[in-house]
């Protein structure tokens, strides 16, 4: 009886040997933090034209109206399918809609379990070290996704570049709504590469086949120190320069072709039609260092401008690209990049590098953070810092100017689907 019993315990012991370990086993190779195809609890920052997969997702789970940009979590830890689940928005929000994991179709499910871009982020529990603080970041980053060619062809030719959903509060490039792909209308605040409370220009454009024609004309209080209210010398307040700024006629006229091979090149020519009574009597601003005047540039007359340009992604970003530009004679050289991707952060940037000319030599940095709102806010806008670095007015070079400015995404005009 004895012996009988003892060959039952070892009969079961042997089973559960066989079970356990190999499951063990098996469970360890399951789920690898290098390897974001065998994570199990995830989330997606899921951008529409990253992938098809991503409208997909949207349809399986009749989410109407569609979404361009937000959050998709998936938790399959569980091995019983009930308790597997898909959210569309902040896990923690109560307002998130979830949905069951079967709801996707086998084939959407294997997309989503094999994406392994850097929007991809591991929420299962993970051991944090002394080093993660400074390597986590770099690990997240896809070797792929840091320089890639643009996702759009509306992007690489030269009568669809203009098509933008962008649009910010002070400066950067135009926002570009098309009527029918190379047919459409422009418009902006500043120059594509003004901060906040530099330049008081407003323009429209309206394109066509690559040539686009545009009126300009001014609001006095999108720059500091348009007007000289008295004759003696103004004193900058701090931080927020009266110098070193783009004062504009009250009417331009402009007119721009992209050249037919691809959206590298444009020229243009722009000419003042009304110069206003006070575009001539800007704020005096003294260089206490020189004795001298601070420089503006004071747009009147007619004026040649160009720019060389190379459109790509940067960091998973919608657009981006590296310029040289001659405008209003002055040379612009720079880096402008939407929606980049950085270990679950979002954000623009522009970088601009002023060459010394009719203004002080200046550097512009604005960076906007664009993740957030949730659903269809997540990408919807973005705020952020802008600064200028230049020469001060006690000849110094420091930081001139520092203003909040914000970016507002208004849809994706002519949206081009991935297959």
């Amino acid at each position: 009886m004895n012996k009988r019993s003892l060959s039952f315990k070892a009969f079961l012991f042997l089973i559960f040997i066989c079970l356990y370990f190999p499951t063990k086993e098996i469970l360890g190779q399951v789920e690898r933090v290098d390897d974001p195809r065998t994570w199990k609890y995830f989330q997606i920052f899921a951008r529409a034209q990253d992938d098809s997969v991503f409208l997909k997702v949207q349809d399986e789970l009749n989410i109407d109206p569609k979404l361009e940009s937000y959050i998709l979590v998936i938790n399959i830890l569980d091995p019983l399918p009930a308790n597997q689940y898909v959210v569309i928005g902040d896990e923690r929000s109560p307002d998130a809609s979830r949905f069951n994991w079967l709801d996707l179709s086998e084939g959407v499910q294997k997309a989503l379990l094999n994406w392994a871009g850097s929007n991809k982020e591991n929420l299962n529990k993970k051991r944090i070290t002394y080093t993660s603080v400074f390597f986590d970041v770099f690990n997240k980053i896809k070797s792929k996704e840091i320089i890639a060619p643009p996702a759009k062809e509306r992007d690489i030719l030269s009568t669809t570049g203009y098509i933008s959903p962008y649009l910010n509060v002070f400066g950067g490039d135009p926002l570009g709504l098309p009527i029918k792909k190379s047919i459409g209308f422009s418009f902006y605040t500043g120059t594509p590469f003004s901060a906040p409370l530099e330049a008081d220009m407003v323009g429209a454009s309206f394109h066509i086949l690559g040539f686009s024609v545009g009126i300009t004309s001014r609001v006095k209080d999108l720059a500091l120190g348009s007007e000289n209210l008295d004759s003696g010398y103004s004193i900058p307040p701090q931080n927020l320069a009266n110098y070193n700024n783009i004062y504009s006629p009250d009417l331009g006229l402009r007119f721009n072709y992209v050249v037919p091979f691809g959206n590298f090149f444009e020229f243009g020519f722009f000419t003042t039609i009304d110069t206003g009574l006070s575009i001539q009597n800007p704020e005096k601003v003294l260089n206490t260092g020189t004795g001298e005047l601070m420089p503006n540039n004071i747009i009147k007359g007619n004026y040649t401008n160009y720019e060389f340009r190379y459109p790509f992604r940067f960091l998973g970003s919608t657009r981006a690209k590296v310029y040289f530009s001659h405008l209003f004679g002055e040379d612009h050289i720079g880096f402008a990049a939407r929606e980049m991707r950085i270990s679950g952060s979002q954000f623009d940037l522009r970088l601009d590098f002023m060459l010394s000319g009719k203004r002080n030599f200046q550097i512009m940095l604005e960076p906007l953070v664009s993740n957030i709102g949730e659903g269809f806010a997540l990408s919807s806008f973005a705020l952020g810092p802008s600064f200028r670095f230049s020469t001060k007015d006690n000849n110094n070079f420091g930081l001139i100017s520092i203003m909040l400015n914000a970016r507002f995404k208004l849809g994706d005009f002519f949206e081009e689907r991935i297959k």
